[in-house]
């Protein structure tokens, strides 16, 4: 299991570009998200994330030629060695879970109808915590989603500034994904 401390915030760097990853793990971060992994790089980057002593999270819609089933959950966690996911699917993140793995239940607020159906994944959900996204909509519905779940909630999507990640971890979410590499 993870050494993840979601007591106190965590900013995880979102690596969208391989070349950013050297930035990401000279941080003080614990996490790093390989945003831009596939099969045939993702032991590499995870082999070097783990030597930096941080640990190693994966989206798994935006891993590149991979398997999403138990036997993938499965190479996931004892091939590659990753720590963490984060997916829309609760099923892909339910397997994961009976894996070892962290996991993240990605949500996107788009319209009320789809902050409802957010909700009730949410008051079901059995994960380790919930990203919502875009940052700024998810500060609008903080009480809300605090209100249906226990789980650390982390922001993420259009965070630019340092003012924004202020008021994200101030409205009293454990963390935040971001790509910005000036914050990590």
């Amino acid at each position: 299991m993870s050494k993840i401390d979601f007591g106190k915030f965590q900013m995880i760097p979102s690596i969208r570009r391989l070349n950013d990853l050297e930035v990401a793990l000279k941080s003080s971060r614990e996490i790093v998200l390989l945003t831009e992994a596939n099969i045939a790089n993702l032991q590499s980057l995870v082999e070097m994330v783990h030597r930096s002593g941080k640990d190693a999270w994966v989206n798994l819609e935006l891993l590149g030629g991979f398997g999403r089933d138990q036997v993938g959950m499965k190479l996931l966690k004892n091939y590659y060695r990753v720590d963490g996911v984060m997916s829309t699917d609760s099923t892909k993140l339910g397997m994961a879970k009976r894996c070892g793995l962290v996991t993240v239940q990605r949500f996107f607020i788009v319209d009320s109808r789809g902050f409802d159906t957010s909700l009730r994944i949410l008051e079901s959900a059995k994960v380790d915590a919930a990203e919502v996204l875009p940052a700024v909509a998810a500060l609008g519905f903080i009480d809300e989603l605090k209100r249906v779940s226990r789980i650390p909630l982390l922001a993420g999507g259009f965070i630019q500034t340092a003012e924004m990640i202020e008021k994200v971890q101030h409205a009293g979410f454990a963390g935040i994904t971001i790509s910005k590499k000036a914050f990590w």
